[in-house]
């Protein structure tokens, strides 16, 4: 069949040929030698299977053959121009696009910044940001071409994938704004104190609800788990309106600035991490979002207090 054997580059040949009339004016334009040129039109032709031009004093007259197939050489040759386009935008970042799933943590306290920042310098890249739990993320990770969690060692990072922690940051206390609370304030509330108190858990695949729970049984506290919300907003709005107290990220609490709840460290310390999963083989995209957020991070570790940290790959 035709198409078993005809070779596209053998158009784009003819196409110079029928647009210069002449094969010494085709060969300069691509580079080769004349007697190559020729070659290739009579295998073109021997595919079509009969004569693509007519020889004249000047060089050649495409036959109505070969105009027919010069339109159609065109057509290839555009596309390939399209083609080479947007392979050129995509290295310059002109446009693409960016997948990102992350945990509701890095998504609220994290990312808007390296976000922001990273739309100034690549406003053609289209951006897609869906906040999960860890797990979630981790689970769903083919899906995406950056991963944001926290800490979750029992699972398998997976082939083909690599892993950096970005935050080192802590887990803290929040309560409503009552005044049992408020004296107690800046001093850090035990762990085992909280064996009486009504708790409002993240979901139980969050990061922070899964280190917060190891950190109160290894204290000797094992609560009952009466109220598991998704996302913040949610349990912010339940401590708020006296629902009882809940565990969240130093890194979006800690400021104590929002009304009617106040902050409260924990003895013992439980610690938070940050990190992100990207492709060892990663697309221009990818590598620049993690260029700005690398960037990020190492200018704002002391002005926040974060303390950034790249885990060997």
């Amino acid at each position: 069949m035709l198409h078993e054997r005809l070779d596209p580059a053998l158009l784009l040949v003819w196409a110079q040929a029928a647009r210069h009339k002449n094969l010494h004016a085709a060969a300069q334009a691509l580079f080769m030698t004349q007697p190559a040129v020729s070659q290739r039109l009579r295998q073109l032709q021997d595919v079509v299977g009969e004569p693509l031009y007519q020889r004249n004093p000047q060089g050649i007259t495409p036959t109505s053959t070969g105009m027919a197939l010069l339109r159609i050489s065109e057509q290839i040759e555009s596309a390939l121009e399209s083609a080479r386009v947007l392979c050129q935008d995509r290295k310059d970042l002109l446009r693409g696009s960016l997948s990102i799933l992350a945990s509701h943590s890095n998504a609220e306290t994290l990312l808007p910044q390296v976000i922001a920042q990273f739309r100034q310098h690549y406003p053609g890249v289209f951006l897609r940001l869906v906040a999960t739990n860890s797990r979630a993320a981790r689970e769903m990770r083919d899906q995406a071409d950056l991963v944001f969690v926290e800490d979750r060692p029992a699972l398998s990072t997976g082939s083909g994938w690599k892993e950096e922690m970005l935050v080192e940051s802590t887990i803290i206390l929040l309560a409503p704004e009552t005044p049992h609370w408020l004296q107690l304030v800046p001093k850090p509330v035990p762990l085992q104190s909280l064996e009486a108190e009504v708790l409002v858990w993240r979901e139980e695949d969050s990061g922070i609800h899964e280190q917060a729970l190891q950190a109160l049984k290894a204290a000797g506290v094992h609560p009952e788990i009466r109220y598991e919300l998704s996302g913040l907003a949610a349990i912010r709005a339940a401590v708020r309106c006296g629902l009882g107290v809940s565990f969240v990220s130093a890194l979006s609490d800690g400021g104590g600035l929002r009304p009617g709840l106040v902050t409260l460290k924990t003895v013992p310390r439980i610690p938070h991490h940050l990190s992100v999963l990207y492709r060892k083989e990663s697309s221009h995209s990818t590598r620049a979002f993690l260029d700005v957020l690398r960037q990020s991070l190492g200018k704002s570790d002391k002005e926040s207090g974060w303390q950034w940290s790249s885990l060997p790959t």
